[in-house]
């Protein structure tokens, strides 16, 4: 009973740092769209003891989470340029500091001793779940910008620009955003002797998304058989925005199914309480 407390206050404080990080939109979109320029005063300050545990982690050698934690850092943007060692580093710093505050409460408020062990590890996944949400967040991002610069990208071709003319176009005149920042890792990877194929298919795999996967391998097939790419991108525009028209219906049909739980859990019992009540208090006053 008592280590279900204190999974559940443990649980709370997490989800507590979670509400404060997501009611923040518009800091988020700062550290996301200003890319190299965002670093803050924590990861600044921080930022020698992650290098001192990086070089340690380095000698470890652990190739199958090194391997995992390049692949979400490439596909979150990652805004913070962490190496895989440095953000394991960031995740042994959360859990130290989950393990100090367990003790702190143990000694402060004389709670059971294993806290520190539960506040550890909920601060060593902590960065885990930022990870992800960062992903989910730059998906979104590159799904609803994608219409739009295939649309300039298309705009450019037709008017007789080459493709890599008409994407050099499109970085220099499209909004800023994720989209805009993968289509300038693209060129410089075109600049640096990359084929088109495989500049192509880099695109996908750091973006990992189903629209920009169909887009390339249409691309791809398009420059391999001869097609007109115009016509190849009018098509392809087509299709993403209907794809992403039947999402905001999809969305939009889901909605009150979503809402059935909290309004079950929440405003249900608050509206019988409201009612029954002032019910009760009178039957009570009145002996009955």
């Amino acid at each position: 009973m008592i280590l279900l407390i204190y999974i559940t206050s443990g649980a709370a404080v997490t989800l507590l740092i979670l509400g404060i990080y997501w009611l923040q939109p518009e800091r988020i979109e700062k550290m996301y769209y200003q890319g190299d320029h965002y670093q803050t005063t924590l990861i600044r300050t921080m930022r020698p003891l992650i290098k001192f545990l990086a070089g340690f982690n380095q000698k470890l050698n652990i190739e199958k989470l090194d391997r995992k934690f390049k692949k979400k850092l490439i596909m979150s943007g990652n805004p913070f340029h962490f190496i895989q060692v440095e953000f394991l580093a960031v995740k042994q710093i959360a859990a130290l500091a989950g393990a100090l505050l367990g003790a702190v409460l143990v000694f402060g408020l004389n709670i059971h001793l294993i806290a520190p062990l539960i506040f550890g590890l909920i601060g060593y996944y902590l960065p885990n779940l930022w990870l992800n949400d960062m992903i989910n967040r730059r998906k979104i991002a590159l799904s609803h910008s994608l219409p739009f610069h295939m649309d300039l990208l298309t705009l450019a071709v037709e008017a007789g620009l080459t493709f890599i003319l008409a994407m050099d176009r499109v970085v220099k005149a499209g909004e800023t955003g994720p989209m805009r920042d993968e289509f300038e890792k693209f060129l410089q990877d075109l600049r640096l002797g990359v084929s088109l194929r495989d500049a192509l298919e880099g695109l996908a795999e750091r973006t990992d998304l189903y629209e920009i996967r169909s887009f390339t391998s249409a691309l791809i097939q398009a420059d391999k058989m001869g097609t007109p790419l115009g016509d190849v991108l009018r098509i392809q525009s087509e299709i993403r925005r209907r794809e992403r028209f039947q999402k905001a219906e999809k969305l939009a049909q889901e909605s009150p199914v979503k809402m059935l739980f909290p309004l079950i859990l929440f405003i249900f019992p608050a509206v019988f309480i409201i009612i029954l009540v002032p019910i009760m208090l009178k039957f009570m006053a009145e002996g009955m």
